[in-house]
């Protein structure tokens, strides 16, 4: 749901890197050279997600239009991506991809640390689109397992593809102090009123299937629990209104970059918390 500058290498540069070891063999029917010569398809099936994507229309895309004909689908995968791009010489393409977001965290969730490499469209339904660099999304393991291999031909259940759209610089990103929980938030979407509702029902549905509710409220309880007693003294020589205003200044801290900063958010809705700034997060568990 985060931007990510869109790689700078080319879906044809990327596809010939990674082939053009793929060898003849007597018993593979020249299956190196029939790679090599699938360059051009491979970069009009680029070509064609690229636009798909532009027009946030990727679930309007057919797999049988993105194989590589005469060769199946796991053979080009095999070959392609595994040896020519995580074991060979677009080996320097995948670290590219995996060094882009600047301070290592996933895209699609802030949550976690980039670990892999997630195929936005999946390289065993669409082949032709398996070194694709825009195809290429780095993520953390949380997120990519939780995706596998998912696609979805319904308009709200797309997953945001960070090289082409993101929530923008708005706030999207809430939360609230569960009642009698010292703390424990809560964490939901509310959708700016210039979001079309298509792009809304994504974003939720993105939010939900990610479980970031759940993965951003055990984070925000993980720092409470460790500023627990600082928050406290901060309560008896500062009064409620002291607590309130430090929270505040945390706030503002952690989202003067980005507005739905988990951590900022935490400290936002702590400080609009009444009970909160009262010390209710001080009570026995």
């Amino acid at each position: 749901m985060w931007a990510l500058d869109p790689p700078s290498h080319s879906a044809k540069d990327s596809w010939d890197i990674c082939t053009k070891l793929s060898r003849d063999t007597k018993d593979n029917e020249n299956l190196g050279t029939k790679l090599r010569e699938a360059s051009s398809v491979a970069q009009n099936a680029a070509e064609t997600f690229r636009v798909a994507a532009e027009a946030h229309m990727l679930h309007a895309l057919d797999p049988e239009n993105f194989k590589i004909e005469g060769i199946a689908d796991k053979s080009v995968t095999t070959i392609a991506y595994i040896s020519g791009m995580t074991k060979g010489p677009g080996r320097t393409i995948y670290n590219d991809l995996m060094a882009a977001p600047e301070d290592d965290l996933c895209p699609l969730c802030r949550h976690s640390e980039v670990t892999q490499l997630d195929h936005v469209m999946p390289k065993m339904d669409y082949p032709a689109l398996c070194v694709a660099p825009q195809n290429l999304v780095p993520v953390c393991g949380i997120c990519n397992h939780t995706k596998n291999s998912q696609t979805s031909t319904v308009a709200g259940q797309v997953l945001l593809h960070p090289y082409f759209e993101h929530t923008g610089t708005g706030s999207w990103l809430y939360a609230a102090v569960v009642p009698n929980s010292r703390g424990r938030l809560e964490y939901f979407v509310k959708s700016p009123v210039q979001w079309t509702q298509t792009f809304s029902a994504r974003v939720q549905y993105q939010f939900e299937f990610l479980k970031l509710s759940k993965r951003y409220s055990t984070r925000a309880s993980q720092t409470l629990n460790g500023m627990r007693e600082y928050f406290a003294s901060e309560l008896k020589n500062n009064g409620s209104d002291g607590l309130r205003t430090h929270l505040n200044r945390l706030a503002e801290s952690h989202l003067s970059k980005d507005h739905n900063d988990w951590r900022g958010v935490a400290y936002r809705s702590w400080a609009d918390s009444d009970d909160f700034c009262r010390g209710s997060f001080t009570m026995p568990a």
